[in-house]
């Protein structure tokens, strides 16, 4: 479970234009670096009743058997959130981590457990994991059919 709040609902995807868009933006602004490491940003997202998840993670293009880079975004959604904002600007937190991570030789900062933050307003929790995401999903989506 990719969540950081027990879940009785199964989650639902954002929709994949705008994660297809982020994708693009995070890899364009981070070419030069994936290029360099050999490596790739995927993105996935969606939400609950009461929780929003996002994450990125860098991923290497040549051997899914490497140790990914994943950025767990959770955030509390109410009556109040204005979603589209809230997505906005955590996609620019996404952009301070990986600022953060590829100006940092030899970068090292896992953090297994989710940490509460707050980031243009927004108040949010993180985790940095190895994760790789996409087997993750793909063994959630055998273990529910």
């Amino acid at each position: 479970m990719l969540s950081r709040k027990e879940q009785n609902s199964q989650a639902i995807a954002l929709p994949e234009e705008w994660t297809k868009k982020v994708c693009t933006l995070l890899n364009e602004v981070y070419e030069s670096n994936c290029k360099a490491e050999g490596k790739t940003i995927e993105v996935y997202g969606s939400t609950y009743p009461d929780e929003f998840l996002f994450i990125s993670t860098l991923v290497d293009t040549n051997d899914e058997r490497v140790a990914s880079v994943s950025y767990f975004i959770s955030a509390d959604l109410d009556k109040k959130t204005n979603p589209e904002k809230m997505l906005n600007d955590l996609v620019d937190s996404i952009g301070a981590f990986f600022d953060i991570y590829f100006g940092t030789k030899d970068w090292d900062d896992y953090q297994a457990e989710w940490l509460e933050t707050e980031f243009k307003g927004h108040r949010f929790f993180y985790k940095i994991s190895r994760e790789n995401i996409a087997l993750h999903i793909m063994a959630d989506n055998l273990l529910n059919q």
